[in-house]
């Protein structure tokens, strides 16, 4: 790494220099604190005694210890004038969160299997916390659950929450201790690697979530770090962001480095196939707020980074909450498109049709970079997992089912949190043991469902294509839509009813039907279509929907 080139804000390899690094006999540490007089080192290998370290004239100060050892914790002690402050290292790859100390631990891992170079379609989205509470299972046999769960249920591409080390348990990793750690919540890195390594195995993709735009308060982290703030913002009154957490300034160089560096230090080390970008209005706007103003220096240093990651052959997602209309080019942003569908199915069927211009929208407008699909936020925003949020006591499942009808069969990729391709009928929450294979209330006959209307998606192109055409059809009748899927010589009709009113359309094609939530197997009533001819009638039940092959 070049030392000037971290300074100025030109480095993206700061990890290969900076933290601790074995050597023949030993650690070397490593750390940059440039308005810091003095720097010390204490830790198990020196009963907690302080150790000078060098100091150079680029700020950088280090120290090679010949006892340090794998397992070992230690803190650093910065002198600012007559103050002292512990520090965690900010490069840290383990963290004991308890003791506010970094941990020396061994990383290393042989990988087997290549990067994945298919497209993104259905993409899983998991956190990691809920899976390990389960205690009676070891790391390994936990993060193997997700890949088998994800080739069970056809996806393609994992996003894992972030992995970082993190205090508040209730914040499920997002602003975490340092970009560098991975969670000791979690196993060890050798099991993560692993993980990465038989995901690819299994034509799998892995994403890591980053939250780049916030940190963790806390005195022993990157806040006024070196008694000045590198990493942070100046002023008080955009210090904080509204959760508590502290802004990542990301005008300052030795931030953008340092961010940078994480970035790499994923795609590198861990061999992940890309980075999703979680709540970047946080960075694109002043407070995460538009009416404040964009925030141009933060906006730049986005558009920088993606450049790197795709230079790198990986893929950059973001997350937005709002309609994202930004310019800075995402491979694909996940936003608040489909959260109008979560409010109409939590109406009452009478008055849907409001939302007719937002589901037309959908149908038309959707892009192979718009992200569809429901995020961790809709199974737990208002104490209601995606299932509990749809209308009636007795008819959730069978909204739900067509929803995701609708989700698979409008023009972009997906993502799903889990448990809702399974119906889950719980409220998420980050105490509760999560079980992929815990069926309540007939789920399993949903997740039948989900299995099926997934493998549509995956193998038929007319669903799943870039190059595919869609064409909204003008049927009669108050919430219902037919559309076309078209790709080359082959295409579908999918017909949607979001009421609880069942219809009869005549049909202008010959038809095959492939799948109706109606069918016995999902629980259905059995009132389903089969082989229709043209001027034939295609039944659609309350709250059903069904998907033909044109003839």
């Amino acid at each position: 790494m070049n030392t000037r080139d971290y300074l100025e804000a030109k480095s993206f390899d700061g990890y290969r220099f900076f933290g601790a690094h074995k050597k023949d006999k030993g650690y070397i540490f490593r750390l940059l604190a440039p308005n810091a007089s003095e720097a010390y080192i204490i830790g198990d290998f020196n009963d907690w005694e302080k150790q000078a370290m060098r100091k150079y004239s680029t700020g950088v100060f280090s120290i090679t210890i010949d006892q340090a050892k794998i397992g070992d914790s230690y803190q650093f002690i910065l002198r600012d004038g007559e103050s002292e402050v512990k520090k965690i290292d900010p490069f840290a790859k383990s963290i004991n969160y308890t003791e506010k100390a970094a941990v020396i631990c061994d990383g290393s891992y042989k990988f087997k299997s290549k990067k994945i170079k298919t497209e993104v379609r259905n993409i899983l989205q998991v956190f990691l916390g809920s899976l390990f509470n389960n205690e009676e299972k070891s790391a390994d046999e936990i993060l193997s659950l997700i890949i088998d769960h994800s080739l069970d249920n056809n996806y393609d591409t994992i996003i894992l929450m972030p992995v970082n080390e993190y205090q508040n348990y209730k914040s499920m990793g997002y602003a975490s201790l340092n970009l560098f750690s991975y969670s000791n919540r979690y196993g060890d890195i050798a099991s993560f690697k692993k993980f990465i390594d038989l995901a690819h195995k299994n034509k799998i993709k892995v994403l890591v979530e980053i939250d780049i735009g916030e940190f963790d308060p806390d005195n022993a982290g990157l806040i006024s770090f070196d008694g000045n703030n590198i990493y942070n913002y100046d002023y008080d009154d955009i210090l904080y962001n509204y959760y508590g957490s502290i802004n990542f300034d990301l005008s300052k160089d030795l931030a953008k480095s340092y961010i940078q560096s994480a970035v790499d230090y994923y795609l590198k080390e861990y061999k992940v196939d890309g980075i999703y970008f979680s709540a970047i209005e946080n960075i694109l706007y002043w407070q995460g707020d538009k009416n404040r103003g964009l925030n141009i220096e933060s906006s730049e240093f986005l558009s920088k980074l993606n450049t790197h990651i795709k230079e790198s052959k990986a893929l950059s997602l973001a997350g937005f909450s709002g309609e994202y209309k930004n310019d800075i080019d995402f491979d694909m942003v996940f936003d608040n498109k489909t959260k109008a569908c979560i409010n109409m199915l939590k109406d009452q069927p009478m008055k849907r049709d409001y939302y007719k211009n937002f589901i037309t929208d959908l149908i038309n407008k959707a892009t192979g970079k718009n992200l569809l699909g429901f995020s961790y936020v809709d199974s737990f925003l208002n104490e209601a997992s995606l299932a509990m949020k749809m209308y009636s006591d007795d008819k959730k499942l069978e909204q739900l089912k067509t929803l995701l009808t609708f989700l698979y069969t409008i023009k972009s990729p997906k993502m799903l949190f889990m448990g809702d391709d399974s119906g889950d009928l719980k409220t998420f929450s980050v105490y509760n043991k999560f079980d992929f294979k815990k069926f309540e209330n007939n789920i399993e006959d949903f997740n039948t469902y989900y299995k099926d209307i997934t493998d549509l998606f995956i193998k038929e192109n007319c669903l799943s294509d870039e190059d595919s055409e869609v064409d909204l059809l003008d049927v009669e009748g108050y919430s219902l839509y037919a559309y076309k899927r078209t790709y080359k010589k082959d295409s579908f009709l999918v017909v949607i009813n979001f009421t609880d009113i069942d219809y009869k359309i005549e049909s202008q094609y010959d038809l095959e039907e492939i799948i109706n939530t109606e069918d016995l197997k999902y629980k259905g009533s059995g009132n389903i279509n089969g082989s229709l001819n043209k001027g034939d009638s295609i039944n659609i039940m309350p709250f059903g929907s069904a998907i033909f092959r044109i003839k």
